[in-house]
């Protein structure tokens, strides 16, 4: 009786071992491309949804993005918010931390609210793509943790944001969502905050 194999036999299984993974290799990343590719346009699906909401109803509305947990959602405020700059947080926090600015009514409302009209929950970016960080016109320095957010005004002003996703392949997208009419720009590639941000001076 025939036992074990050969030493050709072996190098003939790991040739066609080889051979199967070199083909198999780009039907993998086109699937990572694909999911990349949905996600983008979910989100800016998603932002435009959130402009015309906001268009509608009067309220101010900010799509959300977790770049942890790689969620994004849409939430709507009242028709005063304005958007926050590194003084008004300054006051807020002064204000915070002094017991005669608080009164006991409870825990305060929040200003803004997730808005299931425009997304019921959370949504999640597919199985292998992520954030890489995220440049608003509030502050020109990317943020890469934390939650960040693009404004939607009801006279139609748009923060403008750039967005940047990529894939476990290392494929990247910059997503770019303009000023005034909330439209939202696919980039293949890596577009940098300066060629957004310093083109629109």
């Amino acid at each position: 009786m025939r036992q074990g194999f050969t030493l050709i036999e072996l190098l003939v299984v790991i040739a066609l071992i080889g051979l199967i993974t070199f083909i198999s290799l780009p039907s993998i990343s086109s699937a990572f491309k694909v999911s990349l590719d949905s996600a983008t346009r979910e989100l800016a699906s998603t932002v435009k949804e959130a402009y015309n909401s906001a268009m509608i109803t009067g309220k101010v509305h900010r799509v959300a993005y977790d770049l942890k947990e790689g969620q994004f959602w849409v939430e709507s405020g009242p028709a005063t918010a304005l958007l926050d700059t590194q003084s008004s947080v300054e006051k807020k926090k002064r204000r915070e931390r002094f017991s005669f600015f608080k009164e006991d009514r409870g825990d305060p409302v929040p200003e803004f609210a997730l808005d299931k009209s425009v997304t019921r929950k959370k949504k999640d970016l597919p199985r292998g793509v992520k954030f890489s960080d995220l440049t608003t016109e509030q502050s020109k320095d990317p943020l890469i943790e934390g939650t960040g957010y693009t404004h939607i005004f009801p006279s139609g002003i748009t923060e403008r944001t750039l967005i940047h996703l990529e894939d476990n392949q290392k494929h990247k997208i910059s997503l770019v969502i303009e000023t005034l009419t909330g439209r939202t720009r696919l980039i293949q590639g890596h577009l940098t905050a300066q060629e957004v941000f310093d083109a629109k001076k």
